[in-house]
């Protein structure tokens, strides 16, 4: 038989990552039943909905709640601070409530005002050390705290895409190191290499069903990232420059593949002969090609200039850009 009939825990959880967890765990554990208020904040960057379908899928148990308009967030800002929140509280909560759990020493007063019994829950960060803070100012680097439901929102696939040489592999490569995330080579690369060059109109449904596996596979891994060299998009456009037609399987696979951004490469390094490239000419015509395909699509792209280390660094500022917290959202 648990401890106590009905618990408490109040809180942001903006976003929710695993200290959240284990004091929401610690209220399951000792009562019957426990009730969850997401804080409905005024300057929210994260929305109260969403924060509250997270609570509600991680822990399908608690009854998640929140209030119908923002309330003051701390004693400084009115005298009134406690009078306000029990009210709000009792009328928002169905039944009175046994014990609040909390891990700031707020929650003896928040106990105090509900009548209740006061449990502290790792205060000083001992067994989880993270906050929502330090989550939200580096998001890749506390990706181990998010919550699992958390990090289903915020990872992405980054696909690096344009002409040939333009330094798509290469630049892959680097963002994968410089974010310690896997990537995915362009599983073309494989096909020419094994016909030496020669490959015939057969081959593009294997490449695309080749490179849409392997992305799978690494999106499967529990990282952040996932960097991509070229899609379906560019076995379509190159099916199309080679053979003058395409499978309607290249186009099953553009639907099926799901990035959330791409790097358009500009033509701006020189070209580089190799046994993967085929128009040397035709290299900026094929780049408004490329463009024109994620107008046409509706996909979130930004074109990357520069040679050498400016390269890289013209691409972390848009891939950072993406775990900005609010942008994050605004792109859901």
């Amino acid at each position: 038989m648990k401890h106590y009939n009905t618990g408490f825990v109040l809180g942001k959880f903006c976003p929710l990552h695993r200290g959240h967890m284990l004091l929401i765990q610690r209220a399951l554990d000792a009562c019957e039943k426990v009730y969850i208020v997401v804080d409905n904040i005024m300057d929210e960057v994260i929305p109260v909905k969403r924060r509250m379908q997270w609570v509600k899928k991680q822990h399908p148990a608690t009854v998640v709640l929140t209030q119908s308009h923002p309330l003051p967030q701390d004693p400084s800002e009115t005298p009134m601070f406690w009078d306000i929140w029990r009210k709000e509280l009792l009328h928002l909560l169905p039944q009175s409530i046994d014990a609040v759990f909390a891990s700031e020493r707020y929650g003896a007063r928040l106990a105090k005002e509900l009548s209740s019994d006061f449990v502290m829950v790792d205060y000083d960060r001992q067994i989880v050390p993270v906050s929502a803070t330090l989550v939200r100012q580096d998001i890749i680097g506390q990706w181990q705290y998010l919550a699992p439901v958390v990090q289903d929102d915020f990872r992405k696939a980054v696909c690096i895409y344009g002409p040939e040489s333009t330094g798509k592999s290469t630049l892959t490569k680097q963002l994968a190191e410089h974010y310690h995330v896997p990537y995915v080579e362009e599983y073309a690369k494989q096909v020419i290499d094994s016909k030496h060059g020669d490959i015939v109109f057969e081959d593009m449904e294997m490449i695309v069903k080749g490179h849409f596996k392997a992305v799978e596979e690494a999106l499967l891994q529990n990282a952040p990232l996932v960097f991509v060299d070229t899609d379906a998009i560019i076995s379509k456009l190159w099916s199309n420059e080679l053979f003058g037609k395409e499978s309607p399987v290249v186009e099953e696979y553009i639907a099926r593949q799901q990035f959330d951004y791409y790097l358009l490469l500009d033509v701006d390094l020189p070209w580089v002969n190799d046994i993967h490239r085929y128009r040397p000419k035709e290299r900026e015509s094929f780049f408004h090609k490329c463009e024109e395909q994620l107008i046409k699509r509706g996909k979130a792209y930004s074109v990357i200039r520069g040679e050498n280390e400016q390269r890289l660094i013209n691409a972390i500022k848009y891939v950072d850009g993406l775990f900005h917290i609010g942008q994050v959202f605004h792109t859901k």
